[in-house]
């Protein structure tokens, strides 16, 4: 079994957001986030487990769509939404949010943890990895995602892998 691991200064976005927990909600803040990637796997014909010129090429799209936006929650329960005017409108209680929609990234998760964030983020780089033919001997993938030095969160895929 072999290891790759890609932790690139480069592979980061700074965006917004707010968690809601226990019938509260955070303040809008803000973090200047850092990616990581292990997978582990077989060896191809290449003896590559994976190219990291692909893995961090895809990675940095993903960091690309997130940086400089407010990052919202659209599964999240406590908050409702609606679309006027090209604006994006939030409410928590009577706590109101008016956004401009090109600076919100909307993500399909309940909260904007920097677990669900790594989840978010390992499904979108599995889906690009996948589109081009690249985890046939890949046996896990974890992306981690730190939001301040010493805080990180991680998501780890195990795939089965046909004998």
């Amino acid at each position: 079994m072999y290891k790759i691991e890609i932790r690139k200064q480069k592979l980061n976005f700074s965006a917004a957001h707010f968690i809601t927990y226990e019938n509260e909600c955070e303040a809008l803040h803000g973090h200047n986030y850092y990616t990581t990637v292990e997978m582990l796997g077989q060896l191809d014909e290449n003896e590559y487990l994976m190219d990291f010129k692909l893995v961090k090429s895809e990675l940095e799209k993903i960091c690309k769509t997130l940086d400089h936006k407010v990052l919202m929650a659209t599964r999240n329960p406590h908050l409702s939404f609606a679309e006027n005017e090209g604006s994006l409108e939030v409410l928590f209680r009577s706590k109101k949010y008016v956004f401009p929609l090109e600076d919100v990234v909307k993500l399909a998760i309940a909260n904007t943890t920097v677990e669900k964030l790594a989840e978010h983020i390992s499904e979108q780089l599995i889906k690009a990895l996948r589109a081009k033919g690249k985890l046939e001997k890949t046996s896990s993938l974890e992306v981690g995602v730190e939001e301040t030095a010493g805080q990180m969160a991680s998501f780890r895929v195990d795939f089965q892998q046909a004998d």
